[in-house]
């Protein structure tokens, strides 16, 4: 096994979930109304957030205890199934208000979704008796796995595990042979079994518990196992569930759960740049920034570019829902177009944010000032495999000529 510090992690106690009536009750716009209600407190603890390197606990129990993450369990096991915008609307608040914890809080909400790809007896593990998870996961690079009586014997040291600190479960992805066959495959171990090992120091999204996790020689039981989705949706879920999230591409679904955090940790700068305009006199000029022409263009640009992004990944999302209508080379298409769609609402977030902080002043670099924070961990998150624009608009426009893709993420 490796060396290096371990993290703590934070896992949901075992009966930290809603009770049957209160889950019965649950519905979307409850869950967006209490998280408008934590913006305020979270942007007030987002420095600490930062500071211990995950959410703070009561804010991210206010989270769990909304319902926020039943939105996409199947309502087979008592979850809401919610629609794209009612997901965005729920996690944008979260987001104005941390970054980070939105981070973390919309990657563990859809992790639950992928959890329909897995054999039915693990769903009934994870979801039963009115449960979710809060998984992280491990991609890159990838584990080996080797098929025995029963299962799989894990092994393997993955970077980026995001929602480590927070969650009960990881995923890894693995390499395995079955009857002769190489194939990749998903394998779920709860997250006392792994070594999770502390290398997330980084500049922003410090809050967001982007740790590495290690196995050596891991029983891992066969329905713990997927070995059958493939990136264009199919599988399991798509058998199992009508609701068309069950079986949407899987590369513009990864584009949307970063891009959403993103677009709220933009909304936030934008604000911030409003408020802080009608009280703000630079050095050697009279009146303030609001009666000046420069920063009102300036909020105006900004603050259109963002709703642009907004409405983009809203409706990028929406069209991902008629992804599943596709197969083959054209879905190949498909799914790079979307995912270029996201990856420039991205751009255009990055692009806001620069635009704000650069005509704020030098007491933006005060660590106690979140504008300095929102930069930082925009820059962060735009840096995203997902969003890297050299490779997604390549991909988008090669499949516009009728070319093959260059790259596995697609």
């Amino acid at each position: 096994m490796p060396e290096g510090k371990n993290v703590q992690c934070y896992p949901p106690a075992p009966d930290d979930f809603l009770s049957p009536d209160a889950l019965a009750e649950l519905t979307p716009q409850s869950i967006i109304e209490r998280m408008r209600a934590l913006t305020g407190p979270l942007r007030a603890g987002a420095r600490q957030a930062e500071e211990q390197r995950r959410p703070i606990d009561e804010l991210w129990d206010e989270i769990r205890a909304s319902g926020y993450f039943y939105m996409l369990v199947p309502k087979a096991y008592g979850g809401l199934e919610a629609s794209i915008d009612e997901i965005v609307d729920a996690t944008l608040p979260i987001a104005e208000g941390c970054a980070s914890t939105a981070w973390v809080a919309i990657f563990g909400l859809v992790h639950n979704r992928h959890m329909v790809a897995f054999p039915k007896a693990f769903q009934d593990e994870l979801f039963g008796g009115g449960r979710y998870g809060i998984i992280a996961t491990g991609t890159v690079p990838m584990g080996q796995a080797k098929h025995v009586d029963g299962g799989f014997v894990l092994n393997g040291l993955w970077k980026w595990s995001t929602c480590l600190t927070q969650a009960d479960w990881v995923m890894l992805l693995a390499e395995t042979e079955v009857d002769g066959q190489k194939t990749a495959g998903s394998f779920m171990v709860p997250v006392g079994d792994v070594l999770s090992i502390d290398t997330w120091t980084t500049d922003g999204m410090r809050a967001t518990g982007t740790h590495d996790v290690a196995v050596a020689d891991l029983f891992v039981p066969e329905h713990r196992v997927n070995l059958v989705q493939g990136r264009d949706g199919s599988g399991r879920g798509a058998q199992l569930y009508d609701n068309p999230i069950y079986r949407v591409p899987l590369s513009p679904l990864l584009a949307f759960t970063t891009a959403v955090p993103v677009v709220g940790a933009a909304k936030a700068a934008v604000e911030l740049y409003r408020e802080r305009l009608s009280k703000h006199v630079k050095r050697g000029t009279e009146g303030s920034q609001s009666d000046k022409q420069a920063s009102q263009i300036r909020l105006a640009r900004a603050d259109t570019m963002v709703a642009v992004a907004e409405a983009t990944v809203r409706q990028a999302m929406k069209d991902n829902l008629k992804g599943i209508e596709l197969d083959g080379d054209e879905q190949v298409v498909f799914r790079s177009k979307l995912r270029a769609q996201m990856t420039f609402a991205a751009q255009l977030c990055r692009q806001a944010v620069q635009i704000v902080c650069e005509s704020t002043g030098t007491s933006i670099h005060y660590l106690d000032n979140p504008l300095q924070r929102i930069w930082r961990d925009m820059m962060v998150m735009t840096s995203h495999i997902i969003f890297d624009d050299d490779v997604t608009m390549e991909q988008h426009g090669r499949g516009m000529l009728g070319l093959p893709p260059t790259t596995a993420i697609n």
